[in-house]
């Protein structure tokens, strides 16, 4: 690729990101309401985790503490035993829980963002009081495409741990062994970057259609063809920037009171949410641009009847 033609690319990159940036200006009350709901449940997620699981860790590590002080053979140390158990069963059961409900709500917020961007781009009309039962309607197939996602993404940094193992078996030297296992994560990152085009694509495909799960993937992969390079620019794009918001934990003074470090773990956890929901925003303008370069008719969402119908009707729509 010379070097007239990267920036073409660049160019066209920045009108994904000023085409999904006019969606929130568009239809303000709609986008911005599917953002700000999400958001504010990541939040609670996240002061509940703050609020009940440090204590439990404090707990756990408190208890665990006092039992090389104590003597075995004592009834003391069967009781800190105990404890620590008991503290571990709780702290994994919490752990549990805030996983289950992030999950839900990652999911539930990919869905509602994703319709509510396809609505506003393609400016068809319903009413918001049916927006949630239409959205909800293809939650199953998202949960399955997600599923298979999870699965390749775990099997491809399995790879990498297999890898990396190898690097330290053979490596003789420190400072080589480091430099090795970070270049060989920015290599696995980079090429995550470019494996997920399909992967985003591919959700969006899931709500917006009636496909999912490997065939959701497979149509992923094949009406992607031509935009790759500008999708694999955006994830990069994207990944940077999360990843300089993460970094920002690596500059909090830890040892400052509670309020200060809960209030900037709020505001970092949701701005990486942020980042990422208007990643599936412009995801969503990505897939019209792929269809409309497949010569498909995308006036209208077939797969979505914006009509009063029934809860009962709209649930029933996959198997």
């Amino acid at each position: 690729m010379d070097r007239f033609s990267f920036l073409n690319v660049v160019m066209e990159v920045a009108g994904i990101l000023n085409e999904s940036r006019k969606l929130f200006i568009k239809n303000k009350k709609l986008m911005f309401s599917v953002l700000a709901f999400p958001l504010l449940l990541n939040c609670l997620v996240y002061l509940f985790n703050a609020i009940a699981i440090k204590p439990e860790i404090t707990n756990l590590i408190l208890e665990s503490s006092l039992l090389p002080m104590t003597d075995p053979n004592t009834p003391e140390y069967a009781a800190h035993l105990m404890r620590v158990f008991a503290d571990f069963r709780q702290f994994v059961s919490s752990l549990y829980i805030i996983l289950a409900v992030s999950s839900i709500i990652n999911l539930l917020s990919t869905l509602v963002i994703v319709h509510a961007s396809a609505l506003t781009h393609k400016d068809d009309s319903f009413e918001i009081k049916d927006f949630p039962i239409l959205t909800l309607k293809y939650w199953k197939g998202l949960l399955v495409t997600n599923f298979y996602i999870a699965l390749f993404s775990l099997g491809y940094w399995f790879l990498f741990v297999i890898i990396l193992f190898s690097i330290f078996f053979f490596s003789t030297k420190l400072d080589s062994l480091v430099a090795k296992s970070h270049a060989l994560w920015i290599l696995f990152a980079v090429f995550e970057s470019y494996l997920a085009i399909v992967w985003n694509l591919s959700m969006v495909i899931s709500i917006l259609e009636d496909t999912y799960g490997i065939q959701a993937l497979g149509k992923a992969a094949k009406i992607v063809k031509g935009m790759k390079p500008k999708l694999f620019l955006l994830n990069l794009f994207f990944g940077l920037l999360s990843f300089g918001l993460v970094q920002i934990l690596r500059l909090i003074d830890w040892s400052s009171s509670f309020s200060v470090t809960l209030t900037t773990g709020l505001v970092l956890v949701s701005s990486v949410f942020v980042v990422r929901m208007f990643q599936l925003v412009t995801y969503t303008v990505a897939y019209f641009q792929c269809k409309s370069l497949q010569g498909k008719d995308v006036d209208s969402l077939r797969d979505v009847e914006y009509t009063k119908l029934s809860s009962t009707t709209l649930m029933g729509g996959l198997p």
